[in-house]
């Protein structure tokens, strides 16, 4: 039998949304791993204050640059910096999480010192979640529901 096919509502924001909706159907189809970070970058929003825009672009630019060219890195609502990562286990964007939240913790510290080094918030999500977290549907379903508030 079957599993039946995850629907993702691609409200969530545009493009983004659909490279999520294919690569977990492609995981789903093909059992592979597939998962997704999700940074949030307020603290850093709330330090650069008036040049948030620029410090969080050069935030982005940096961390695409540290990723494997199979992975798709988008800043989402202004704030959360969604990274997904196809063929990955939750282990494996574990560490790129650590790997990625030290390349946001530096680019801050190198602008604003001792100020910047404040906690960042990550949440990751991945199929097939073996550790009984939230799952992949439910993490954008929230993003989605953040997104229209």
């Amino acid at each position: 039998m079957e599993a039946p096919r995850t629907t993702i509502d691609t409200r969530c924001p545009g493009t983004f949304a659909d490279k999520v909706a294919v690569e977990l159907n492609r995981a789903e189809r093909y059992r592979v791993f597939v998962s997704l970070t999700i940074i949030d970058l307020g603290p850093a929003r709330e330090i650069a204050a008036d040049q948030a825009a620029e410090v969080l672009e050069d935030v982005t630019s940096r961390v695409k640059a540290a990723v494997r060219a199979c992975d798709h890195v988008d800043l989402l609502m202004g704030h959360c910096l969604a990274v997904l990562q196809p063929e990955t286990p939750r282990q494996g964007a574990e560490i790129a999480a650590r790997r990625l939240t030290e390349i946001v913790k530096g680019s801050l510290k190198a602008r604003y010192g001792d100020q910047a080094d404040r906690a960042i918030p990550v949440e990751i999500a991945s199929y097939p979640d073996t550790a009984g977290a939230r799952t992949m549907q439910g993490f954008l379903e929230d993003m989605v529901k953040k997104s229209q508030n």
